[in-house]
């Protein structure tokens, strides 16, 4: 079926020698508030995945899929999207369908059926339903029915903090609502329905974007946020050597909690140490998974109090006062604490007990970035950005924490995918949007700078005030005269001097890991190093 126009209906199929032309793009029938919602989650997702917040529309007909219309959408659909509250706008949602395929379920002329998408379409569909979740990265446009309902829900957007609607083209087409048909969609058939895991991939969401805030730490930081984003399959790097980051691309790339190697009885304290280390912490990743897939009863809090105490029962005797010793600290934490952050650091000196302390002391995601202590190593902030991130996870983090250009494309789609890879479905999404790559991983170890890296350092160097940048001046032969007036000194040379200012790039890199950059600054020197 020709997709040039999918506004137009299409009345016949096609002949059965001609060409099935490939629909480019469905069209989502939904209202304005349920679509925040998904752009709050990155994820077009089913009604079983908005709590309370859910709004009739044509996602209920088909739990677990998301249906989408080869042409223009029925009148039905659309009224059904604005029936439950006199203030829901109905939107209609163009949706990318290039490097799509998989299973899926059809409904055209011939009734309701499986096929594999693209090769086995006849032309005489018009709607297609597609497993849940797809990312908004495939979102092309945004129909409202007027400039008005358009104008509601760009005011309504700026009450959330997590609502990207910026990023997406909008529009107005009176004609997409007046002129809509009356075709069959409804159906009493159709796929059976399916659970959508969702939990574990926001989750990982929520990690993607809190190592990409804290990627300039260090070497080990930039490769911990590319294993977030792209899982490497075993290739090893500065953060494969940390107990706990070790495991950060199995639970990314399998979406299970790594098991540590064993180790013998007979192993030294450090080694016992260690193992447990990553044990303990990537259990307690997976208590904070089945606290957000259990409805997030509870505090995360008594959560990891939980697991330590029953941890503590089957850990090696040589470990187990310390892991109690922790568990006390901890829980005074939920109370008034009797010792300072710095004195509690000090007090338990492993990544994990840092990371925890962390959790405990600070209250979300934006709370842990502006938070600062220099008695934190970069394992620490990278381990505790992991616990951060998969309590809060992608959807509550405000878009000033997930704001960089291209990052909601990038972890959308992965997060999709996870999801699609959890429930077996076989729906291949396509190539993933580029991951967004750290300040210091787009300058390099600084050891060789190209002119746009220099130049981005520099600029970047001065808008901070840091104390990096030295200047150079190379004088030709001649008389220089040396003036001091009321404190400042004024050199009057002859010629044109070439002035060559230079950053001292070890004392630059050790700043910018010190630095929680604005927003601002670091676009503008993404501009610089990307342009």
């Amino acid at each position: 079926m020709a997709t040039a126009d999918l506004f137009t209906t299409v009345d016949t199929p096609a002949p059965a020698s001609a060409p099935v032309e490939v629909p480019d793009a469905g069209l989502l029938v939904t209202n304005h508030l349920n679509l925040m919602y998904m752009l709050a989650a990155g994820l077009v997702i089913p009604p079983s995945s908005f709590g309370d917040k859910y709004y009739r529309d044509t996602l209920e007909y088909f739990p677990g899929w998301i249906a989408l219309f080869l042409g223009k959408p029925p009148r039905d659909a659309i009224a059904l999207s604005t029936s439950e509250a006199g203030h829901l706008k109905a939107v209609v949602v163009r949706i990318d369908l290039s490097g799509l395929s998989g299973k899926l379920t059809a409904i055209g002329e011939g009734g309701v059926r499986e096929l594999h998408f693209p090769d086995q379409l006849d032309g005489t569909e018009r709607v297609l339903l597609v497993p849940a979740p797809l990312p908004t990265s495939r979102i092309e446009s945004i129909v409202f029915q007027s400039i008005n309902d358009k104008k509601t829900c760009e005011r309504d957007a700026k009450e959330f903090s997590n609502v990207p609607l910026d990023d997406f083209k909008r529009a107005s087409s009176k004609l997409v609502f007046t002129k809509a048909p009356d075709i069959p969609w409804r159906t009493g058939e159709g796929p059976a329905e399916r659970a959508v895991p969702l939990e574990r991939p926001l989750a990982a969401g929520g990690v993607m974007a809190m190592l990409l805030l804290f990627g300039n730490l260090g070497e080990r930081a930039v490769h911990a946020c590319r294993g977030a984003f792209d899982p490497s399959g075993g290739e090893q790097g500065p953060a494969s050597d940390h107990p706990i980051l070790a495991g950060l691309e199995t639970w990314i790339g399998e979406g299970t909690a790594p098991l540590p190697p064993p180790v013998d009885a007979e192993s030294n304290r450090i080694a016992l140490q260690n193992r447990f280390q990553a044990r303990l912490f990537w259990e307690a990743v997976e208590c904070l998974v089945r606290w957000r897939e259990g409805g997030r009863a509870g505090s995360t809090e008594n959560v990891l109090l939980d697991h330590l105490a029953e941890a503590a029962t089957i850990l090696d005797p040589r470990l187990q006062a310390g892991a109690r010793k922790l568990r006390d600290t901890l829980e005074s934490l939920t109370g008034l604490a009797e010792a300072t952050a710095s004195e509690l650091f000090d007090r338990h000196d492993t990544a994990l007990a840092h990371a925890l302390t962390l959790f405990f002391l600070r209250r979300d995601c934006a709370d842990l970035f502006d938070y600062r202590s220099d008695r934190l190593g970069e394992a620490d902030w990278l381990a505790a950005a992991i616990l951060f991130g998969v309590r809060d996870g992608w959807m509550s983090l405000p878009l000033g924490l997930r704001g960089q250009p291209g990052l909601s494309a990038a972890v959308s789609h992965r997060m999709a995918r996870m999801s699609h890879r959890i429930a077996a479905t076989g729906l291949d999404l396509g190539d993933p949007p580029a991951r967004i790559r750290p300040l210091r991983e787009l300058l390099g170890d600084g050891s060789v700078w190209r002119a746009g890296q220099k130049s981005a350092a520099l600029d970047l160097a001065r808008t901070q005030k840091w104390d990096c940048v030295h200047t150079r001046i190379n004088l030709r032969p001649g008389e220089y005269r040396l003036t001091v007036k009321g404190g400042s000194t004024v050199i009057e040379l002859p010629g044109d001097p070439k002035i060559e200012p230079e950053v001292d790039r070890g004392r630059f890199l050790e700043l910018l890991a010190e630095t929680r950059l604005d927003p601002k600054a670091e676009g503008r020197a993404r501009k610089q190093l990307q342009g």
